[in-house]
């Protein structure tokens, strides 16, 4: 009777211990068992970015003709944002920003994009900023390619009233006041109008003509003339 009360004992002393264990490590300052930690806040979640203007629309524009627009990107939110990559979609847009790009709270950073259509039709795109791999901001865009169609430029002028006349020749260039290109053969002393066969939509010319004596001694340049080529 005793042996058998003896192992009761023992086995009663045993689960005693085996739940007094857990107390007992409680009780001798031990740690209780960490509760699941938060879930970290996401990368860009606290970031807040916005462009001026919100989208950007090139309108119509010839092929091969590039033209830039900016929107400003500003940080309105409360935390600093780094952008770390940018991409464009849509084709003919590009940027030439640089990242990455840290911008604190109401710091801001303008960013040119560039449309240059390389075929006719509409073109709908966007330019992507990303925080590590997060879209933190997207800039819709927008632009239509023409074909260029052909246009022409007549030079007309008064009649030069040198006795040694020779001719005449005609000049153009993209920029006011020159440096010029001859665009023209000699022209006959009768010649009082020359067609310019060769100009670009949406550019703008500008022509001058001088008048030519029998030994190729040339005038001075006449008064310049500026014409815009339309669009398309």
């Amino acid at each position: 009777m005793v042996r058998v009360g003896f192992f009761f004992v023992l086995l009663i002393c045993m689960v005693s211990a085996v739940g007094c264990g857990g107390g007992g490590a409680q009780s001798a300052g031990g740690s209780p068992s960490p509760t699941p930690s938060p879930t970290p806040t996401p990368v860009g979640s606290s970031a807040s970015l916005s462009a001026t203007p919100s989208s950007l629309g090139f309108g119509s524009q010839v092929l091969n003709t590039p033209t830039t627009q900016t929107t400003k990107i500003t940080n309105t939110g409360s935390v600093a944002v780094a952008i770390t990559q940018d991409s464009i979609v849509g084709s003919g847009f590009s940027t030439g920003i640089t990242t990455p790009i840290n911008l604190n709270p109401a710091q801001s950073v303008s960013v040119p994009v560039v449309f240059n259509p390389g075929a006719a039709g509409t073109v709908n795109g966007s330019l992507v900023l990303m925080s590590n791999g997060t879209t933190v901001l997207s800039v819709p865009l927008a632009g239509t390619g023409l074909a260029p169609l052909a246009h022409s430029v007549d030079i007309a002028w008064d009649a030069s009233n040198s006795a040694a006349l020779q001719g005449y020749n005609v000049y153009r260039s993209t920029v006011s006041g020159g440096p010029y290109t001859k665009i023209s053969p000699v022209l006959a002393a009768s010649a009082l109008l020359f067609t310019d066969t060769s100009p670009v939509s949406g550019k703008q010319y500008f022509y001058v003509v001088t008048a030519v004596d029998s030994t190729g001694a040339e005038s001075a340049a006449s008064t310049q003339v500026a014409v815009t080529i339309p669009v398309p």
